[in-house]
């Protein structure tokens, strides 16, 4: 949500062409737990709900189906001080429903037993769904990816869920994963990327597949020299500094899961390169939303929001403090 937008939730509109919407009702309330599936109508909504509903059958949780009703962005203040304007809620309000209608359909083919509820928001997809990780376990949207761009250009909502949401965020590209898969995790000690292991440890563990831990390192320096050859004694010892890192940051999740079959990929390396190399494989990647040393970036991290745009699996996003029990 931009400064803008905030500014203009905080003002009561005063234009007697709005009206509070439909969609603004108790029923409409994510369930505590609940994993949330954003839908817009899109092909790519196939993907997000075969992997959305095969995740909470997994976890145990009920399934909140979300299409965002979303108008003119100039009309943004309107929308989030909770108004709709009049004329176009009847138009939008089938059409959200029509996206909800299909998803359940599938749903209940697919996954007869799982509990279902929905909500078709006023606003915009991404506050919407910021909005509802506040109560959600986990939120899945697709990535957005446009043209032959992809590797540049990711989908606001999905770039904005991810960098705001309350619990951890999955975007699914057009591969909803195979659950069979190993689960990879990128690692470099710090708390967010500590809180993704614990994530993907967890994962793994439900799936009954192994654990992939990628860390890896680029420029280091030893006795004032760059270590630059590999069988040196200087770079057993990055290499070491590093595997007792990773072993540190493991310890909980071998405890918590003795059973689980762990691998630990420590190179000399990028860390995008790396972890979209050991994707190709992937059921599903995990990556702190920031990081520091290999892993350090922009406002979501860099390594994170290049994994984003470029893996072909679904790539779950997990903040230090995201909630997922």
């Amino acid at each position: 949500m931009t400064a803008d937008q905030s500014d203009a939730a905080g003002q009561q509109p005063h234009d007697a062409a709005t009206v509070q919407p439909e969609s603004r009702r108790r029923d409409d309330e994510v369930p505590i737990g609940a994993l949330v599936a954003a839908l817009d109508g899109s092909d790519k909504d196939r993907a997000v709900l075969a992997f959305a509903a095969r995740e909470a059958q997994l976890l145990g949780s009920p399934l909140h189906l979300l299409t965002a009703q979303e108008v003119h962005a100039g009309l943004v203040g309107a929308w989030d001080a909770g108004f709709a304007p009049i004329g176009l809620e009847p138009e939008m309000g089938e059409a959200s429903a029509r996206i909800i209608d299909d998803a359940r359909r599938v749903v209940r083919h697919r996954h007869p037993d799982l509990a279902v509820t929905s909500s078709q928001p006023w606003g915009t997809a991404s506050q919407a769904l910021v909005d509802a990780s506040a109560e959600a376990r986990l939120v899945v949207v697709g990535s957005g990816r446009k043209g032959t761009l992809e590797r540049v250009l990711l989908g606001t909502t999905s770039l904005d869920t991810a960098m705001h949401a309350a619990c951890p965020v999955v975007v699914v590209g057009e591969d909803p994963g195979d659950v069979g898969r190993p689960v990879v995790v990128g690692v470099d000690g710090s708390e967010h990327s500590v809180r993704a292991v614990t994530v993907a440890g967890d994962e793994a563990a439900r799936r009954g597949v192994a654990l992939v831990v990628v860390t890896t390192w680029w420029l280091e320096v030893v006795d004032g020299i760059v270590v630059t050859e590999e069988g040196t004694p200087e770079w057993a010892q990055v290499e070491a500094r590093y595997r007792a890192m990773v072993e540190h940051v493991l310890q909980p999740v071998r405890e918590k899961h003795p059973d689980l079959a762990v691998e630990v990929d420590l190179r000399n390396g990028r860390p995008v390169d790396v972890i979209l190399e050991r994707a190709r494989d992937a059921g599903l990647v995990v990556v702190g939303s920031r990081g520091r040393g290999g892993f350090a970036g922009m406002a979501l991290g860099s390594v994170s929001h290049k994994v984003m745009q470029r893996s072909l699996v679904p790539v779950g996003i997990v903040r230090a403090q995201s909630h997922t029990d």
